[in-house]
């Protein structure tokens, strides 16, 4: 009997060291399948639901292929090493700051934007003349004139200017008529003048005279021959003939400018400068005079006169001459 006890015994344990030997070597299987999901789902959820799917059936060797696929792709297209440039780390477009002094003409402001790299002076002054800008109230208070030379010559307000380099013409030309409508829009006003022509008056002021007292006497002289029906016979408009239109359109447009005589009286057809708003206060306020001629001296200085007698007998006392021959 005691042999087959013992018999029994060790077939027990042999059946339980059996057992126990079987399912240590299953635990581990477990563990090894979760942990690749895990990974799997963190690395790659931003790419395709490979992996997920891998690890759903329980193949840890299959997420870890596909883990390895979608960490090498992810490297290709994001990896700051790889040269290309992420949205954060873009370059600003480049700015650059363009001054724009008063009486500077149409073709000399894109001159000026074209040497600081804005735009070309040729596509700059053909979009001012093509382009519809009626939008802006004061560009649609000019009309229409055949006459006319350059459309927005007066309205490209003088000032400093940020500009993106390399922009769009169109846009360029918009920036200072968006300043021109804020510094210059209903602000000036003569009677018996439309803005146009007080922005014209004001562009020949500007080229006439330096400082606001000058600015306004010479104002009067101007506004004096209007009402009496003379000439103007302003240096500056002959100037603005010889130096801008005549060079490029001929005598197209010269009698319509030059208020010399054997040209039309009056205004010019449109302004020769884009005045500063001491020029436009002049046109809008000139001093209280009778004066209808006026020169400035080789010291100078300004002189005028109600009559020419008058203006040269004050320079003949003062030992000097005109500046610039009558």
């Amino acid at each position: 009997m005691s042999k087959k006890i013992l018999a029994f015994l060790f077939v027990l344990v042999f059946s339980l060291t059996a057992a126990c030997s079987s399912g240590n070597g299953a635990a581990p299987s477990s563990p090894t399948t979760s942990t690749g999901a895990a990974e799997s789902s963190f690395d790659s959820s931003p790419a395709s639901g490979s992996a997920d799917s891998a690890a759903s059936t329980g193949s840890g060797s299959s997420a870890a292929s596909s883990q390895a696929i979608s960490s090498s792709d992810s490297s290709k297209t994001s990896s700051p090493a790889s040269g290309s440039k992420t949205p954060s780390s873009e370059e600003k477009p480049k700015t650059v700051k363009v001054t724009i002094p008063e009486g500077f003409t149409l073709p000399q402001v894109a001159a000026r934007l074209e040497a600081n790299g804005v735009c070309s002076s040729k596509d700059f002054i053909s979009t001012a003349q093509a382009y519809d800008f009626s939008y802006y109230s004061l560009v649609a208070k000019i009309g229409s004139s055949p006459n006319r030379c350059y459309r927005l010559e007066g309205y490209l307000y003088p000032d400093t200017y940020e500009f993106y380099v390399g922009m769009k013409p169109q846009d360029a030309v918009g920036k200072f008529l968006r300043n021109a409508e804020q510094q210059i829009g209903d602000k000036y006003s003569y009677s018996g003048m439309t803005t146009d022509q007080l922005v014209t008056l004001a562009s020949i002021i500007e080229r006439e005279a330096d400082d606001p007292d000058n600015m306004r006497k010479v104002s009067s002289v101007f506004h004096n021959r209007l009402k009496t029906g003379m000439i103007l016979q302003a240096d500056s408009t002959r100037d603005y003939c010889n130096l801008y239109l005549v060079p490029q359109f001929g005598d197209k447009y010269n009698k319509y400018y030059n208020t010399y005589p054997n040209r039309s009286p009056g205004l010019p057809a449109g302004p020769i400068s884009n005045p500063g708003a001491g020029a436009l206060y002049a046109a809008a306020h000139p001093s209280d005079t009778d004066y209808l001629y006026f020169a400035t001296g080789t010291d100078h200085n300004y002189y005028y006169g109600a009559t020419q007698q008058d203006r040269d007998t004050l320079m003949a006392n003062a030992g000097v001459t005109p500046l610039y021959a009558d």
